[in-house]
């Protein structure tokens, strides 16, 4: 089995994260992807609470099909969540796997802080997605998932602007139902589909 790990902090997931394990589902040979929601950042980035995160994540991922398996894994790990960490508990459960990790380009001048980054680049190779502004060595991909941050997100939502173009209707219904990033019951009126359940 190929398994591509996609960690991050997801707060919240947004539609690039989506169509970031899409392309990689569609354009490589990984066979499986374990969306890992960050349950302690190791460079001390504060985020929402891993429990909500990884509510949002799984209805992110929802309409992704089994081939994408939302993890709680870190949350059982030591703290702060290193990705070497998590790469051995996926081997140790998984010893015959193949695991790639998949990062965005925006995360390529940060590897050289990662914890144990010489083992992680034994046990693992990595599949890099382009994200606007952020270039590829030699450019190979004329593809470029389009420049959104969840931070963006949460600015918008915290100002009360619409963030319906980059959430799903299930996300944005559970970020409104929990009043996360300075929203209320009645913020980011829906316009698309039903309310789902969290």
């Amino acid at each position: 089995m190929h398994l591509g790990l996609f960690g991050g902090t997801f707060d919240p997931p947004h539609i690039c994260h989506t169509l970031f394990c899409l392309y990689v589902l569609e354009m490589t040979d990984v066979e499986r992807i374990v969306w890992v929601p960050c349950a302690d950042h190791p460079f001390g980035k504060p985020a929402t609470a891993f429990e909500h995160r990884l509510a949002m994540s799984r209805l992110a991922a929802r309409s992704l099909g089994p081939r994408v398996v939302v993890s709680d894994l870190e949350a059982s790990l030591p703290r702060p969540s290193y990705t070497i960490h998590t790469v051995e508990a996926l081997l140790r459960t998984q010893p015959d796997a193949k695991i790639s990790l998949l990062i965005g380009s925006d995360i390529l001048s940060e590897l050289d802080r990662w914890e144990r980054i010489e083992d992680l680049r034994g046990v693992t190779r990595m599949i890099v997605v382009p994200r606007g502004g952020f270039s590829v060595a030699g450019d190979a991909l004329p593809f470029a998932l389009p420049q959104l941050s969840s931070s963006d997100v949460r600015k918008a939502l915290a100002e009360g602007k619409s963030a319906e173009a980059v959430l799903s209707p299930a996300v944005l219904d559970y970020i409104r139902r929990h009043g996360l990033y300075g929203t209320g019951r009645n913020a980011g009126s829906m316009t698309r589909g039903k309310k789902q359940p969290a």
